[in-house]
């Protein structure tokens, strides 16, 4: 499986975002696609293992434990060997499955 973030995403990119707090969250940043969403998703329901290339070329491999919105952006945890990191889904360029032992 190979997903990329360059699909028309799911919601128009002039859509505003509210929180839970008094005063309205706008985002700028354009929405991921709901191809993307809907495998990261999948993975965490699934807790399979995958790759996840960034926008700044690294890979970042573990195993997804949950896919949320706040503030306006989306986001997912990630379990790895060393810890669990949060990342900004807009950073994610492409999803693979790691097959690695």
């Amino acid at each position: 499986m190979v997903v990329s973030k360059f699909l028309p995403p799911c919601v128009p990119t002039s859509a505003g975002w509210t929180s839970l707090r008094p005063e309205p969250v706008h985002s700028t940043c354009e929405p991921v696609s709901c191809a993307l969403h809907s495998a990261l998703e999948l993975a965490a329901m699934q807790r399979r293992s995958l790759r996840l290339r960034l926008a700044d070329g690294t890979w970042q491999i573990g195993i997804i434990l949950d896919v949320w919105t706040a503030q306006g952006r989306e986001w997912l945890r990630l379990r790895q060997a060393d810890g669990d990191v949060e990342i900004d889904l807009t950073h994610i360029q492409q999803v693979q499955e790691n097959t690695a032992p």
